[in-house]
């Protein structure tokens, strides 16, 4: 009964949820959500179901869709990377990318020096997902090959 009476006090589950984890009452979602019309504040097509905020400083950001929520969560955040996947993903689909960039992306990671690995690391590099060491790598290059004047 208590976490009910709680939740009863603030005004039900939905204040009491939003209040909890991002300190804004369910009126000022109300608010926000009419201020963007319903819509998702980066793709502006998908309806705005969460509370988007900054994991460092807790502060509430907009509301955005379930997709671009989690794809910001997936960047971690990180405007560097967005752009860099951004320009990726353009540089692709306009068939820019050359034959080197395109082998490039497949090259293995250069060998690892004997050292203890995590257990959570040796499950990934067995299921031939990247680690994160890796990516940021392939990422840094990525963006230091956008910066190269075209050979030609």
């Amino acid at each position: 009964m208590r976490g009910k009476a709680s939740r009863e006090k603030v005004g039900g589950s939905r204040t009491y949820h939003l209040t909890r984890r991002y300190g804004i009452s369910a009126e000022e979602f109300d608010v926000m959500f009419a201020g963007q019309s319903g819509l998702c504040a980066v793709c502006m097509s998908a309806p705005a179901e969460h509370v988007d905020h900054d994991h460092e400083t807790g502060r509430v950001r907009q509301l955005l869709c379930f997709n671009c929520n989690g794809g910001l969560g997936q960047f971690k955040d990180d405007p560097t990377v967005l752009r860099a996947a951004a320009t990726y993903v353009e540089r692709h689909r306009d068939g820019r990318a050359t034959a080197t960039e395109e082998r490039a992306t497949h090259r293995s990671p250069p060998p690892r020096s004997r050292r203890s690995v995590a257990p959570t690391e040796l499950r990934l590099r067995a299921a031939g997902c990247p680690t994160d060491a890796t990516v940021r790598a392939r990422v840094a290059a990525l963006v230091a090959s956008l910066d190269r004047p075209a050979a030609g």
